[in-house]
């Protein structure tokens, strides 16, 4: 196990004195203040959502489109409360990850045709750091702002600053807004089934099947390694 230096060891004895007073109830007021706010917007989501993805007259860029505006507008309702701020990019040398249409999505609005990404990356995969900065970033600022995937526009710190984002030290867990029901139908739509005709491994007869197949995932890096040049 790496040794912490001594600013990295008060770092992540701040940390730790930082979440007793969120877990002391200042983290549920916030909470409980943003989602009282928010009842009319989810109510609403909640149908609106669910007609996105059943829709079969919007193309799978629509729709993922459609999960965009609707996270933004819950956003709107978090922001006032939240950490993040223009120029506070320490999520920026995280991972993001998104699905294959999405990355195409994001490669038509600026321009850029994302690389081709096979299989399923995780987090994990994805080493987090300063060094490591997603290629949209400029100046402490995403340079894709209006095209910025789903994984960013859903990523609120609902802490006072940005102490829990800070990559220094050991990991550490952030206050994040809990929106993970547009992550959930952001893979709903962009996982494609079709029926067709398979074999009973018993009988030999045809049966019908629906064969389901999910998108690859890839972190943004892998997709657009140059940013927009």
């Amino acid at each position: 196990m790496a040794t912490l230096t001594e600013s990295e060891a008060q770092h992540d004895e701040q940390v730790v004195t930082r979440w007793r007073e969120l877990e002391s109830g200042k983290l549920a007021r916030v909470i409980g203040i943003v989602n009282e706010q928010a009842l009319s917007i989810k109510q609403r989501h909640h149908h609106r959502v669910n007609a996105v993805i059943n829709s079969s007259g919007m193309t799978i860029y629509a729709k993922i489109e459609a999960l965009w505006e609707a996270v933004d507008e819950l956003g709107a309702v978090a922001k006032p409360h939240a950490a993040c701020r223009k120029g506070c990019s320490h999520c920026c040398h995280t991972s993001v990850l998104m699905p294959e249409q999405e990355a195409a999505l994001i490669g038509r609005r600026i321009g850029v045709k994302p690389r081709t990404v096979t299989g399923l990356t995780r987090r994990g995969d994805v080493a987090a750091g300063y060094g490591n900065p997603c290629p949209f970033l400029k100046g402490d600022a995403c340079s894709i702002y209006s095209s910025r995937p789903l994984a960013c526009r859903q990523q609120f710190n609902m802490d006072s600053d940005a102490l829990l984002c800070e990559l220094i030290g050991g990991p550490s867990k952030v206050p994040y807004l809990n929106l993970m029901d547009y992550q959930t139908a952001l893979a709903m739509v962009t996982t494609s089934q079709r029926d067709c005709i398979g074999r009973d491994p018993s009988s030999g007869r045809p049966v019908p099947l629906t064969v389901t197949t999910a998108p690859a995932v890839g972190d943004i890096r892998q997709f657009f390694p140059k940013g927009r040049p």
